[in-house]
Formats: structure tokens, C-alpha cells, sequence
């Protein structure tokens, strides 16, 4: 067992863990703290440090993307409190779960306006329309449970929180897409002066370049991107990153002709959107995994596999949780 964590792969293991309880028949927001309470305690990353719950968690279930066979909840996220420095908060918040989930990652055919959710931001500033239902929802949502329940992120951070503190958004894959625009949103409307960061592991592009250098003024230093550069994830919806996915297998996982001219018909389709990375990433690069021949296999192993391995975690040994 490993006596310390680097502050980054806290971030991860708290978005993984975010994971517990995903999967339910019924809408439970009791046992899914249950479970997310299990995880932090059991594992070496959090327990004793990151395992303080002091808002949520929020869970959501929306009725209209229910399918006889999704039983997962569409949202979930939690606040902790580091014990060993009570002002170092954490917000963590699950990735894509549902088929809502899913088309909302899709959802980058419209770009809306950023000045929405902030009157501050240039005009010229827009999201992708899946992430602006996203940032709305978490906006909107209270905790489902003590503690805090019944009130909003922004109602409990601005009643609890103190100037001087930390606060960081930690998410990955859809989670690391949406938590961008999440904390430039709660960092203009927070009533303390209060440091904002955000931990973006394997997120796709959340807006276009106007607002991507938007985000960067509003979060600085405090605005990091950890990418893995075999994961696809993060070459969305990027024109020239999305061309690469063709080839980026190669040789070991080789696609048809049809479909390497369908990823580049596509790429070249996104060209007017202008969708832009926020900051330049912390990269990474194992290269292809030999082993694994098959595209979506492989694509598993570098979305997921790899962040572990790059921070030296096993899961169930390190970042412990149940999905069930």
C-alpha cells in the first residue's frame, strides 16, 4: 500500500468512486450514499483523508430517458471536506452512466450561448448544447440526503465555505468534459473569495475556442486537463484531433476503409463549430496496448486502464466501489 497520493490521483480515485451505486433498479439515494460512504472508507486514497461528506450526494433520475432496460441514474455528485485540511473542498460527480448520458455526450450539432449561465462571458463564448443541459441540471439539482439535503451546491457553498478556500471539480470522461464549464459557472457566482480548480481527466471538448480561453481566464492556474494521448475521448470535437482517430491503432487495430472515411468525412463536417481545448493538457502516452486487437477493447484499456496505470492504482486495491 502506497503512504501518499499525489493530489491528482486523489482527484481520480474521488471521480471513480463516484461511480458507486451507479446502477439501480429504483431510484435510492440512500443506498447510493451507503454505498459511495463504503467506497471512500474502504479505500487507502480516501479513508481517513477525502471520506468526509459534508453536501449530498445528489442523485437524478429523469423520467423521460428511462428505458425498460436503464437502470441507472443519470447524475450523481458529492462534496467532501478534506479532514487533514478543512479548506481543501472536492466536488466529484460521475461520468456517463444512461442513455440521457449518451446524448448528451452526442449532443454538439448546436452550439448555445455561454452568457447564460454568465453575463460576464463575451458573446462570442458558446457550448456544446448537450453540455449546457448538463451544467442547467447540476445547477438546479439539491442534495438528495444529508447532509444539505434539499439545497443546492451553490446554496451550501456560499453558506459554508470561507474566503481563502479551495475548491476543486473533479471528473472524467463526460465528467471531465462537464466540469470545466461547471466551475467557471460556480466561480462567478460564489460570494467568497474562494480558489476554483478543476481536475479534467479524458474529457472532450466542452465549447468552442472563444469559450475555452474564456475558461482559462476565469480558473488560471487552477484549470488542468490530464489526457491520455491513445484515448479518443479527448480528440473530440476537435477538427483536426478527430481526424487522428482513424489511425491511431495502427498497426495493431487497423479499421475498414469505410470507416476511417467515415471519421474523416465526419471531422471535416466539424470544421465550423471552432470546438477548442481549454489549456494545454498534462499528456501521457503508454502507446498501443499489443495485446489487445480489438478497437473497442482497446479503446476500454486507454480511456480507463490507462489513468490507472499512470497514477500506479489498481481498482479494488486503490479506488474500491460497487456500480451495483
Amino acid at each position: 500500500m502506497k503512504s501518499a497520493y499525489t493530489f491528482d490521483a486523489e482527484c481520480f480515485a474521488l471521480a471513480s468512486i463516484a461511480w458507486s451505486g451507479a446502477h439501480q433498479e429504483a431510484y435510492n439515494p440512500e443506498l447510493t450514499q451507503k454505498k459511495l460512504q463504503d467506497g471512500l472508507t474502504q479505500s487507502p486514497i480516501t479513508a481517513g483523508k477525502l471520506d468526509n461528506v459534508v453536501w449530498g450526494p445528489a442523485v437524478k433520475r429523469m423520467s423521460q430517458s428511462r428505458a425498460d432496460s436503464d437502470n441507472w441514474d443519470d447524475y450523481m455528485f458529492f462534496v467532501v471536506q478534506n479532514r487533514n485540511d478543512p479548506s481543501d473542498y472536492r466536488v466529484a460527480a460521475r461520468s456517463t452512466v444512461s442513455t440521457l448520458n449518451g446524448q448528451e455526450d452526442m449532443a454538439v450539432f448546436e452550439l448555445v450561448d455561454w452568457r447564460q449561465f454568465d453575463a460576464e462571458a463575451p458573446d462570442e463564448a458558446k457550448i456544446a448544447s448537450g453540455m449546457a443541459e448538463v451544467v442547467t441540471d447540476l445547477l438546479k439539482m439539491t442534495a438528495s440526503v444529508e447532509p444539505g439535503c434539499g439545497s443546492t451546491l451553490m446554496q451550501f457553498l456560499n453558506a459554508c465555505l470561507n474566503d481563502g478556500d479551495t475548491l476543486t471539480f473533479c471528473g472524467h470522461s463526460m465528467g471531465g468534459t462537464f466540469t470545466i464549464p461547471w466551475g467557471v459557472s460556480v466561480k462567478q457566482q460564489l460570494e467568497k473569495n474562494v480558489r476554483v480548480q478543476v481536475r479534467s481527466f479524458a474529457g472532450a471538448t466542452a465549447g468552442n475556442s472563444s469559450f475555452a480561453t474564456y475558461a482559462e481566464n476565469i480558473l488560471g492556474s487552477g484549470l488542468k486537463r490530464i489526457v491520455n494521448n491513445m484515448d479518443i475521448v479527448p480528440k473530440a470535437w476537435n477538427t483536426d484531433s478527430l481526424k487522428e482517430i482513424a489511425t491511431l491503432y495502427e498497426p495493431v487495430v487497423t479499421l475498414p476503409w469505410i470507416m476511417k472515411a467515415i471519421i474523416n468525412g465526419f471531422a471535416d463536417f466539424m470544421v465550423g463549430y471552432d470546438y477548442a481545448h481549454t489549456s494545454q493538457p498534462e499528456i501521457f502516452d503508454f502507446g498501443v496496448n499489443p495485446e489487445v486487437t480489438d478497437f473497442q477493447q482497446q479503446y476500454n484499456y486507454q480511456h480507463g486502464t490507462a489513468y490507472l496505470n499512470y497514477y500506479g492504482l489498481e481498482m479494488g486495491k486503490d479506488i474500491i466501489y460497487d456500480p451495483s
